[in-house]
């Protein structure tokens, strides 16, 4: 077994040679003995040391699809001051992506790209993704295909295996948020499995988790907590607070509360606070917890119709579902619970 030091040594034997080692090289040989959350930090190293302007250009997409934010930050700005017009026009593309998810005007970001237009298979393909991730940010999933279909033939032409198998990530991690949203469950939980069998990607397998816990709200259970348990387990792998906060103030609250399984089971966010609430008989404490919720969400809505038994909460939940969302599978939710109450 390779020790760390051993692989710093490498990382240094070759930046101080003639010989140019490439990340997907080096994420290579790692992979032989290392797991994928030491992996994450012994690429940080290499990325941080190496002088190649290809090098600089695969960390952004490596950070992207790992959500290293820091990492992310500071390769989008070496590259845009790089003598590369490549390196420098993938910068920004990656910074457009940062952009939309930091919540910016995304009606701004769409502006420009627009006027974005370019002649390589690499930045056609970004440039594709960076549109996916305009409309998933409105909620608006109808394009997807469109875009998927328009990439796919672009990645016969890149000639880099590393930057290949990143999209293809990307790829099947789009296409299940698009079946899943569409409620098309087989499909979803198919691309969702083939993403978890690729590796280089662990802070998306944790997230991918959670999602594919919620994926069984209407089956049992059990599925959903095995799905959350491994998101739990690759979170404190990476020591990621943000994700075991997501798990334990959120999404395992909601999964108990949909169940009416709440025995010991607490949050500090109000609407889950009122779900739970609701889940124990509760009315009247869930309402208040709902009066803290700083916006109306589709989810909301439901909590109140759960409440009242007025259906006129459960019609806004539902049309705010399927207009402003287009989510199919959770739209499921106030239309189980009319059948419940015969309204």
């Amino acid at each position: 077994m390779h020790t760390e030091k051993t692989y710093t040594g490498i990382i240094e034997k070759y930046l101080e040679s003639d010989t140019v080692l490439g990340l997907h090289q080096f994420i290579t040989m790692i992979s032989l003995d290392q797991d994928e959350a030491r992996m994450i930090e012994l690429v940080k190293e290499f990325c941080m040391k190496s002088s190649s302007p290809l090098n600089d250009r695969l960390a952004l997409e490596y950070f992207y699809v790992n959500k290293c934010n820091k990492e992310l930050a500071y390769f989008i700005e070496k590259n845009k001051n790089s003598e590369s017009s490549l390196n420098q026009q993938t910068a920004i593309l990656y910074e457009l992506m940062i952009d939309i998810q930091e919540r910016n005007a995304v009606h701004a970001i769409r502006s420009v790209a627009k006027n974005l237009n370019y002649d390589t298979p690499e930045l056609q393909c970004l440039h594709y993704f960076l549109n996916i991730e305009l409309d998933m940010s409105v909620y608006y999933y109808d394009k997807i295909g469109y875009y998927l279909n328009k990439i796919q033939p672009l990645l016969h032409k890149i000639d880099n295996p590393l930057l290949v198998q990143f999209f293809h990530i990307r790829i099947q991690l789009l296409l299940f948020t698009y079946y899943w949203k569409k409620n098309e469950l087989i499909l979803a939980r198919k691309h969702a499995y083939e993403a978890l069998h690729m590796p280089n990607h662990l802070r998306q397998k944790a997230e991918l988790h959670i999602s594919l816990s919620l994926s069984y709200i209407y089956e049992d259970f059990e599925s959903c907590i095995y799905h959350l348990e491994e998101a739990k387990y690759i979170a404190q792998l990476l020591q990621d607070k943000r994700i075991l906060h997501k798990i334990s103030t959120r999404t395992y609250p909601f999964i108990c509360a949909h169940f009416g399984k709440v025995e010991n089971v607490t949050t500090n966010d109000p609407v889950e606070g009122a779900h739970i609430e609701i889940a124990k008989g509760n009315k009247k404490r869930a309402k208040q917890l709902l009066e803290l919720a700083e916006t109306s969400t589709p989810f909301t809505q439901y909590y109140l119709g759960l409440i009242t038994n007025k259906q006129h909460h459960f019609i806004n939940s539902y049309q705010e579902f399927m207009r402003k969302r287009s989510d199919y599978f959770f739209a499921k939710l106030p239309m189980q619970a009319c059948e419940m109450f015969g309204i």
